[in-house]
Parts: C-alpha cells; structure tokens; sequence
C-alpha cells in the first residue's frame, strides 16, 4: 500500500535504494567561488589568518573543490550554504571551489588525472569513479568514513556508494530519483484525470495533449546524457537481469527485449511525444519549456526539485515513474531511487596527513546534522543523510511529491548508467536520442551500443 502524507510531511526517510546520473547536469561556462568574505589587503590577509590559525589551534588549510556545475550559487546552493557554515565554524580551512559544465568538468578531470595534478575534492559519475580508483587516482575511504562516522549519517540505501573491491571510493551528491515531472493543469486542459501508468495509458495521454494543442514531452537531444526516466524503461525490459551476460559477451545488445525497448522510443517519435525542436535543444531549453507551461512532461530528478520550488507552477508539478510495459517479463513497478553520483577524494591530496583531516571534517559537516538541516530547510532539497525534520507540504509541494515518491511502494533499483563503463553508457545515450530523432531504427541503434560494448569484453 501506498503510504498517505499528510499536510506536514516528515522527511525521516528510509531510503531502500540498491546504491549505484548521470547526475545532475548543468550551463556552460566556469565559474570559481570563495565562501569565505575576503579581507582587504596584504597585511589584512596576514593577520587574518594567523588570527584563525591561533584560534583554531591548527596550520591554516585549503581544500581545492571541483564540481560539475557552472554556476554553483544558483544550480547547487546548499553547497554554497555548507560551506560558509563550515568555514565559520573552522577559520583555519578554506574550500576554494571552482565549478564547470559536466561534460567539460569530465574532460578537466581525465586531463587533470593524467597530469597528477587533480583537485583534492571532485565530483564523477560512478562509473568514471572506479576507473579512477582502479588507476590510483582516488584515495581508499573505507576506514576514514567510518573513523569519521559519516556512514552512521547517510540514508542506509546510500553507503557504499561507489565500490571497487569492497573498498569505498564515493560519497553519494545526490538522491538519485528520476521520472517524469508533469504539468497537472494541462494534463487537465487535455482531459487527462491522472498520471498514467502503462504505456497504454502514456500513449493515450500524448494523444490527448496533441489534439488539445499541447506539447505532451520538452526533451533535447543536444545534452546527451539527459535521459533519465528512459533508464528506468530500460531496466524493465530487463537490462538488470541481462547485465552479466552483456559484459561477458553471453549476452548482446541486439536482443529482443532491448528492440522492444528501442521500438517504444521509435514510437513516441511517430506519435509526436517529444518536442518538435528535440535534435536542436538541450536540457535546459527544455526545462524552461516545461517551467514556461509549454509541455505538458518532462524528463528529470530530484536536483531539479529547487527550480521546481522557485516557478510559477510549483503547486502544478506532478511525478511519475514512467510507462510500464506488458511485452516485457521483467518487473515493471520499480523507480530509479539510488546515489547519483559521488565526491571523491584524490589519492594525492591523502598524502598530506592534515589536509586529510580536514577535507574529512568537511564531509562530517556536510553529512552531519547542520549540513543536512541546511539541505533540507534551506534549499529544499533531498539531503543524502538522515533528518527527522518537516516539510511544510503546502509551501513545498514538489519536494513533498518526491518524498511521496521516494518512500512509496514501487521497488528501488539503480541508474543503469553507472552499471556501465563511461562509453558504453554514454553510447546507449546516444543510440536512445538517436531514435528519439529518428537517425537510428530500433536495430541500428541495439548493435551500435552492442559494437561499443564488445570492444571491451
């Protein structure tokens, strides 16, 4: 059954999730930010931090932070908010923080890793994380998350976020929840009474939306990685089930269950499910569609919940999980409810004993229960960590819909994105919007994927 949420809504969550986003994804451009105020002047700066030094009892530390976000104040601003909160609380450490769009913070990295010379602290997607760690770029967690006691803060379903060899490499950013966000007054305006279920009842609803003059999906195919909700498509036509044989070659990519998957995506197309312009936008073109009342879906998680908050139709914004599939005989009531992904530590950065210490006092902070007050209050957004607080469900209705849907009934599995190697992930990105686009048939676009994944078996 599911649960019922009443007017305050407790966001004491249990998140069940199996732990594995491509995460959150962000605007171009780079921007660096000092959360700290800065003193004036060379002697100002002098005396300022032997004055923190002294009261801290410690050597003046700065932690370099790198996130895969450009403009860090407004697309994360808890982080923002954490920070200054610890820098009050430790004057003698800095985060020196710098931001970049994610597909250039991934290219910064891989460079950065083959120069030595990485960040202290970064972001990656899992998969990209345990290569890292499998070459000796990320420092062994295991024993320091527990030292720390930052393990006993996380949600259980977010340890042991990112594993190579049983050893911890990854603290989660984010609540990995996708689906489909949906503007309730246009599903009305078109007749459609509830969010569908099946994809019958998806389809039936897109019908609906295009005769009433309503875009049913914004979605652009400029930003790869911005298929989300599709993953979990993807997995209820059993691509968990099929994972070990797709990496050992017993399995391939062209398979009947994965074309039928491909066909549903060849479908939309031709029923008009997606955004006219989708091969000339990205997403966050789409997004402001959707934001501006211009489609009726759209394609996200839970990192788009403070855009959400802050829009003129916050109260509007419905959630589902996606259209189930009766030609499939995997199961079908299941959301992707995992990490998406995770903070790492440079191996490099571990081998100064207090700069350790001090970028794991950062991550006790962050996790611990002032970090999380300000994630949850602050920012309204799904903290990583455990908080018995509440939710105002009527001044917050969209974090309310996806506390709602983070602790209903549909079981929890993980992006499939980060059960793959970067390629291979990012391929499978490409052959889905390649049908979206109608430059792959549904054959083309399983042996493309099928051609890049048996070149590293």
């Amino acid at each position: 059954m599911r649960k019922t949420w009443r007017r305050v809504i407790s966001l004491g969550i249990a998140v069940t999730a199996a732990v594995s986003m491509a995460g959150c994804s962000s605007q171009s451009g780079e921007t660096t930010a000092a959360a700290a105020s800065e003193t004036q002047g060379t002697e100002a700066e002098s005396t300022g931090a032997e004055a923190a030094e002294t009261e801290a009892g410690g050597e003046q530390v700065t932690i370099r932070f790198a996130e895969h976000v450009a403009d860090i104040e407004a697309q994360n601003p808890h982080l923002m908010k954490i920070i200054e909160a610890f820098e009050a609380e430790n004057p003698n450490i800095t985060i020196d923080i710098s931001g970049r769009e994610v597909s250039e913070h991934n290219t910064q990295m891989t460079l950065l890793a083959g120069e030595d010379n990485l960040p202290d602290i970064f972001w990656l997607e899992q998969a990209t994380a345990r290569e890292f760690a499998e070459n000796g770029y990320l420092y062994d967690l295991t024993e320091m998350l527990d030292t720390y006691g930052i393990n006993d803060s996380l949600l259980p379903g977010l340890v042991g976020s990112c594993t190579v060899d049983g050893k911890d490499y990854g603290l989660p950013s984010e609540v990995m929840m996708v689906g489909f966000f949906y503007n309730k007054d246009l599903f009305e305006q078109a007749g459609i009474t509830e969010a569908p279920i099946t994809y019958e009842e998806f389809q039936d609803a897109v019908e609906k939306l295009n005769a009433a003059g309503i875009t049913p999906l914004a979605i652009g195919a400029m930003d790869n990685y911005s298929c989300w909700a599709f993953e979990t498509m993807l997995a209820r036509y059993g691509f968990f089930e099929k994972l070990d044989g797709l990496n050992d070659g017993s399995i391939s990519w062209v398979n009947d269950d994965f074309i039928h998957y491909f066909e549903r995506l060849q479908e939309m197309r031709e029923n008009q499910t997606f955004t006219s312009d989708i091969a000339n936008i990205g997403y966050f073109e789409a997004k402001e569609s959707f934001l501006g009342g211009n489609a009726a879906m759209f394609n996200s998680g839970a990192w788009d919940i403070s855009d959400f908050e802050n829009s003129e139709i916050a109260d509007k914004i419905g959630f589902f999980w996606g259209p189930t599939f009766s030609d499939s005989e995997y199961p079908q009531q299941i959301g992707i409810k995992a990490s998406g992904g995770v903070y790492v530590v440079s191996s490099k950065a571990a081998e100064d004993p207090a700069l350790l210490d001090a970028i794991m006092k950062f991550w006790q902070f962050y996790y611990g229960e002032e970090g999380t007050r300000i994630i949850a209050e602050e920012t309204f957004a799904l903290p990583c960590s455990q908080y018995n607080g509440a939710i105002d469900e009527t001044e917050h209705p969209v974090l309310a819909t996806m506390i709602a849907a983070l602790n209903d009934d549909w079981d929890a599995v993980t992006e499939p994105f980060n059960s793959l190697s970067t390629s291979v992930a990012y391929g499978y990105f490409d052959a889905s919007f390649g049908v979206m686009t109608g430059v792959y048939s549904p054959e083309e676009a399983a042996q493309y994927v099928e051609d890049l994944h048996s070149m590293e078996r």
